[in-house]
């Protein structure tokens, strides 16, 4: 795969999300300004108790990765902040996780087996 259709696949995902906050704004924004004025309730009405699901399960974990990998994490983070979009580290491996699900499987394969090794662990402690 090259450099271009992971960009353009990696910008896809960035617009998708992008969409969707916009989509929560509105949606929010349409329910704010549909409420009636405070002397205007309906006296017999039953609050609404919403069913409160259980978060999703945040997974703590740590990897290597070349310094030059780790550069990109803050180019895409800038490029995003020149977007007025704040996005965290996580938020970017998880945006390149979306992008690389809509890669085909040669595609997928070919970027994993052109992928720089690198040593996994920690580096030992010099004394």
């Amino acid at each position: 795969m090259t450099r271009k259709s992971m960009r353009s696949a990696l910008n896809a995902s960035l617009e998708a999300e992008d969409e969707a906050v916009r989509n929560r704004f509105e949606k929010a924004e349409s329910l704010l300004g549909e409420k009636p004025p405070v002397g205007e309730q309906l006296v017999d009405t039953v609050p609404v108790v919403k069913e409160q699901s259980k978060k999703e399960r945040v997974i703590r974990d740590s990897f290597t990765l070349p310094s030059r990998d780790y550069e990109l994490i803050t180019a895409v983070r800038q490029r995003c902040l020149n977007s007025a979009v704040n996005i965290n580290k996580s938020e970017v491996i998880r945006a390149g996780l979306y992008a690389l699900m809509e890669m085909s499987e040669e595609d997928l394969i070919d970027l994993g087996n052109n992928l720089e090794k690198v040593k996994t662990g920690r580096p030992t402690e010099k004394l």
